[in-house]
């Protein structure tokens, strides 16, 4: 199981990747499913720690349950890639609830940076209302952070001023998706 984890600050360009990825993928018959990890946790009130260990034992996070619950269909429909996005702040820590959710994936992780006028204005074009500036701001602590962070294997890419296009054909090339067609539909 090839599992392709998007990752850099909000705002970035991550969902926008992942929807062309899937789209070139696509035109070429090549198998695959996309999965936002923001909207694995997005429920109110947050599940207690005593609700999530009666659905799945030793589980602390919905998002492990609820990514293992929509992998197992792809699965039973036999796919093998999974395009996924996130912010993941914490490597380390994202692999493992990853992994606890989906055993045997091999993660190859893409973190996408952008310059700071570049973020702000993408921010901009997403956000509205009062939450805009704080949306903003969240968005440089995170480019920050992770621009701090070197973590061995990471492909590293730059989006400023490329296509989604562009950079899409770059990460399949990299990670070498584009072989054959229809190998594991």
């Amino acid at each position: 199981m090839q599992l392709l984890l998007i990752t850099g600050p909000a705002g970035v360009g991550k969902s926008t990747l992942c929807w062309e990825i899937g789209r070139q993928l696509e035109a070429r018959q090549i198998a695959h499913a996309v999965i936002e990890s923001d909207e694995l946790d997005r429920v109110f009130p947050k599940p207690s720690a005593d609700e999530l260990d009666r659905l799945r034992p030793g589980t602390t996070d919905v998002s492990t349950i609820n990514l293992a619950a929509i992998w197992s269909t792809y699965k039973a429909l036999e796919h093998t890639r999974l395009i996924m996005s996130g912010v993941m702040m914490h490597l380390e820590f994202d692999r493992r609830w990853i992994l606890a959710a989906i055993p045997d994936a091999q993660i190859t992780v893409v973190r996408l940076n952008a310059s700071e006028p570049a973020l702000l204005a993408r921010v901009a074009r997403r956000e509205t209302g009062a939450a805009a500036e704080d949306q903003a701001l969240r968005s440089l602590r995170q480019a920050k952070r992770l621009a701090g962070q070197s973590p061995d294997g990471v492909i590293l890419l730059a989006t400023d001023d490329r296509l989604p296009s562009e950079l899409a054909e770059i990460v399949l090339d990299r990670i070498g998706w584009f072989g054959s067609a229809r190998e594991d539909s």
